[in-house]
């Protein structure tokens, strides 16, 4: 895993104009948390960030998986999220950087949730940014979380193990998957405060791209005719029995544009997309939340 948090201090300088021909000296203002932390997909691993970028929390109890799985035998069950229609949470973080060799601890505090990409290529392990925005930082010489408990989490998440369905009908001949939700967030300096009283998250909007080899018209009449679609992702573990896994389920979506990759190999169109509330499953058999208009579901069996 890999961060880049960082503290940002905004600054401002005088514009006297001096008899001395110099400038006074520039005073440090408004404090805030930016940065990412990068990482490689696995269930359970990247559960709590899924859920507060999608303002939701995970159903108590497991359900049955809404994807079945490509290969192997056997089921396991997982915990269900979608964007909830009321009652939208909005986590806060604390994280924190320990630099054991120079005994230097940095804690950001009110960190929120304001993007999360996810990035799914055939040939490499899917990859998840998640973006922060917080209030401030604070540092110290000895470590911020004493005991932490270790995550619960599955062996690393593929392409090559993954399916993707169009339409809830597997789309073949991908050639990667992306997604981006992002809550808009932002954070502004009041008087009297180096930093803001709290950082504000918005509406959850997703978008993205998926690229496949071209094989007929059907993509461009698509675009052409505004069709409401739907994107489903299951990516497994492994194939042994019982495996974990990650399914993410797009239940409404609109293609966008389609940019064609014409050069000296197959044909590769790239389609961009964005994601709306749409009711993936009215009659489900599952769970509840599968009837209600969201933008995304995520299944997670280790969340």
């Amino acid at each position: 895993m890999e961060s880049s948090l960082n503290v940002v201090f905004e600054s401002f300088q005088s514009e006297e104009i001096r008899d001395d021909m110099q400038r006074a000296a520039s005073i440090t203002g408004f404090e805030k948390v930016e940065g990412e932390i990068k990482g490689e997909l696995s269930a359970g691993q990247w559960a709590n960030f899924f859920a507060a970028v999608l303002r939701g929390n995970f159903t108590e109890q497991a359900k049955a998986p809404i994807i079945k799985k490509t290969n192997g035998s056997g089921e396991k069950p997982g915990k269900i999220l979608i964007v909830p229609q009321s009652n939208h949470t909005t986590e806060s973080f604390t994280i924190e950087d320990l630099f054991k060799d120079i005994n230097v601890s940095r804690t950001y505090l009110g960190c929120r949730v304001s993007k999360l990409s996810l990035d799914v290529q055939p040939n490499g392990i899917a990859s998840v940014s998640v973006g922060f925005l917080g209030q401030r930082s604070e540092d110290a010489s000895a470590a911020y979380f004493t005991s932490p408990t270790n995550l619960i989490q599955s062996g690393k998440l593929a392409g090559v193990t993954g399916k993707l369905l169009f339409n809830k009908r597997p789309l073949g001949l991908v050639t990667g998957f992306k997604v981006d939700i992002d809550l808009n967030a932002s954070s502004e300096p009041v008087l009297g405060a180096r930093y803001a009283p709290d950082v504000f998250i918005g509406t959850v909007a997703v978008s993205g791209s998926f690229s496949i080899y071209m094989q007929d018209k059907t993509m461009f009449d698509a675009v052409r005719n505004g069709q409401s679609l739907s994107l489903e992702l299951r990516m497994d573990a492994e194939d042994a029995t019982n495996s974990d896994y990650v399914s993410i389920i797009l239940p409404g979506i609109k293609l966008t544009s389609i940019e064609t990759d014409d050069g000296a190999k197959n044909i590769i169109q790239t389609l961009n997309f964005d994601a709306f509330p749409a009711v993936y499953d009215s009659q489900s058999q599952i769970d509840d939340s599968l009837k209600i208009a969201t933008t995304m579901i995520i299944q997670d069996t280790l969340a």
